[in-house]
């Protein structure tokens, strides 16, 4: 009689073929994944938002005195965003108030203010800040999206260093999730 008449169990004997069969079918899915998520990785953003990055590292201690000089000059600077909603965008009215450490308006600035997407490149806004009244700028703008933007001011005067301040803004809009 043959083995299976008499009940035996046949089992598969696991060679060293099975074990490195499944060793390359394993390695190999990692090796599948890590490949489509690098590539995924290098052609999406970038991460450099710093045209010359390396030398913005090298002047940061100038950087940093810059922001030094611009705190001793003591001014208080105050923001008022009014986002409405338009189309996919937002109409963006922007005031900012100037006023020394003193208390008396800044009079005689130039400036513009810069808005960029921190997730999408290639949409930034500049809008001119003119004075309004004595210390008072105002812009106006329309953002091609809605969501988070960071408003970069970048505000000058003939007998000073320029004034520098960025702040994130949620330009939702009026009627919106935000």
């Amino acid at each position: 009689m043959s083995e299976l008449a008499t009940g035996a169990v046949m089992t598969k004997r696991l060679t060293g073929w099975h074990v490195l069969g499944t060793l390359v079918v394993f390695f190999g899915i990692i090796f599948a994944v890590n490949g489509v998520m690098t590539y995924i990785a290098l052609t999406t953003f970038s991460g450099i938002e710093t045209p010359n990055a390396y030398q913005t590292g090298r002047d940061y201690n100038q950087t940093l005195e810059a922001a030094a000089a611009q705190r001793a000059l003591g001014w208080d600077v105050s923001f008022e965003e009014t986002f409405t909603a338009s189309g996919d965008g937002a109409q963006a009215v922007i005031a900012i108030t100037f006023e020394d450490a003193t208390g008396a308006p800044v009079t005689g600035l130039e400036g513009e203010l810069i808005f960029w997407r921190p997730v999408a490149r290639g949409a930034d806004v500049t809008a001119q800040l003119t004075e309004q009244a004595p210390g008072r700028y105002t812009a106006e703008t329309a953002l091609p999206a809605r969501g988070h933007w960071e408003m970069r001011l970048l505000m000058q005067r003939e007998t000073a260093e320029p004034y520098y301040l960025e702040k994130r803004v949620w330009a939702g809009g009026a009627g919106s999730d935000g």
